[in-house]
């Protein structure tokens, strides 16, 4: 079920008339329910990965919890239930989303046609929605329960912690730290979570509706046909493109975040203005920081993170960001992608571990210029990102390298366009967050007047309510990962 649908307008406000009239016990067992209809909108079958997942992560929690004594032998055998909650997860995810991937791979290496007895047929097999979000969160749980963070619970509270459906198909990536102990936890309706969790909300839908889908369309454009841009318009493609996909996914975060709020859950932030970020480390800091606090605390800290050499230490960095790329998507654009990516965070680590150099960015360079850094290393790979097959270029990773190249070549062509309608949101949205950053109460004023707040959340909502009553929603970007 998408957030941006009619059907979802109507199922929210059932669900939380429902959940606030029933008691506490029976409210998380309705969660249950309405959470796996939620998943179940989108294909029945998809319903049952999400149980293997619960119950496989389940039962290495149940062996670990059993093998817990401080023998070497019991630790072995704790270590091979871990073993069994990550490998199982982690299958589920390799199947559905690098299968294919691994296939193609696999006829490249020994040049394999489709005729040959050898050659490795692609399967076909549909990536299921949010597969990539809850196999996660579910080793993540099964981790932190062998490390002793938090302490095993039942297979009720777990299923609910890995179904719950605000962040169930596209995050955030929840800690089980953070969210089982609120199940615990008795919700009343309340004013304050009301307005926040309508905020946003509106705040969320006005991301999606009102400048990422607008931006989408511009950027479907010029990537569907390349050729005929010139470098400009293929710079502001990808340009618009950051801007899409953060509008696309701040803006489902801050959906996911609300519905929780307005049920009385505390869902942590998943995105920190990242476009006004310094660096690109800084910005992977701001950038789904779900996934960035997850890839830390159970791939980079498990390497060794900061603890080791140098050269290790920045060996660690790489391989933290190129599996963040590789989990985007399976294909070499994504493997582009995230080696471009893991590259620049490596090298910003070795020059700014000069400290004249440090210093010198930090305080004498304005800015501006470091923001517009960020953001044009970020927009750069987008070219692999975005690419898709084309019939007259080739893969998706060939398009990327040649929109790449017509960027960097100065190529004429075709200018696009770009309608003020997309330019005012972006310019609203940006100009709020620069407040937001610089600590300056322009906008909070007027916010905090019960009028104009209710009517521009109404205003909003009542916008999407029937721009989707009469049109498709366009989906989210993230949940093709």
């Amino acid at each position: 079920m998408l957030f941006n649908s009619l059907h979802y307008f109507l199922f929210a406000p059932a669900v939380i008339a429902v959940y606030f009239a029933l008691s506490p016990r029976m409210q998380k067992l309705w969660l249950l329910i309405v959470s796996f209809y939620f998943y179940a909108v989108f294909r029945i079958p998809f319903t049952a990965l999400l149980l293997f997942s619960i119950v496989i992560t389940h039962i290495s929690v149940l062996g670990m919890h059993r093998w817990s004594g401080d023998r070497p032998f019991d630790q072995r055998i704790r270590k091979a239930w871990l073993w069994l909650a990550i490998l199982g997860n982690a299958s589920l995810l390799y199947f559905f989303k690098f299968i294919d991937f691994s296939f193609d791979v696999f006829n490249s290496l020994l040049s394999l046609a489709p005729c040959d007895p050898m050659y490795a047929h692609p399967t076909g097999v549909v990536l299921p929605m949010g597969i990539s979000f809850f196999t996660l969160q579910a080793i993540g749980y099964a981790v932190d329960i062998y490390r002793g963070t938090i302490p095993a619970g039942r297979i009720y509270g777990f299923a609910l912690f890995l179904s719950f459906f605000p962040q169930l198909v596209a995050g955030p990536i929840m800690r089980a730290k953070d969210l089982l102990f609120q199940f615990e936890q008795e919700h009343r309706l309340t004013y304050e979570n009301v307005r926040a969790g309508m905020g946003l909300i509106a705040l969320g839908l006005f991301k999606k509706t009102m400048m990422a889908d607008p931006a989408g369309e511009v950027v479907d454009r010029v990537f569907q046909s390349p050729g005929a841009y010139g470098w400009a318009s293929i710079w502001l493609a990808a340009g618009l493109h950051a801007l899409q996909i953060y509008g696309d996914f701040s803006g489902y975060s801050d959906m996911a975040i609300g519905t929780g709020r307005i049920m009385g859950y505390q869902i942590p932030i998943n995105f920190n203005r990242p476009f006004l970020a310094v660096d690109m480390t800084d910005l992977w800091r701001r950038w789904h920081i779900s996934l960035s606090t997850w890839l830390r605390d159970y791939v980079y800290i498990p390497l060794g993170g900061g603890r080791v050499s140098r050269v290790r230490t920045y060996v660690n960095v790489f391989i933290t960001m190129f599996v963040s790329g590789i989990w985007h998507g399976a294909g070499l654009n994504f493997v582009l992608w995230g080696g471009f990516h893991a590259l620049v965070v490596v090298l910003e680590r070795f020059v700014f571990s000069f400290e004249r150099i440090n210093t010198y960015f930090r305080e004498r360079v304005p800015r501006f210029i470091k923001v517009s850094y960020s953001f044009l290393f970020f927009s750069f790979p987008l070219f692999f990102f975005r690419a898709r097959a084309l019939p007259e270029i080739g893969d998706a990773a060939d398009v990327g390298i040649f929109m790449a190249g017509r960027a960097l070549s100065f190529a004429g062509g075709a200018m696009i366009e770009v309608p003020f309608a997309l330019i005012l949101p972006i310019i609203l949205l940006m100009s709020a967050e620069i407040c937001v950053e610089k600590r300056e109460e322009i906008f909070e004023p007027l916010l905090r007047r019960e009028a104009f707040f209710w009517t521009l959340v109404g205003v909003i909502v009542a916008y999407c309510l029937l721009l989707y009553s009469v049109t498709d929603s366009a989906p989210f970007v993230y949940f093709q990962f």
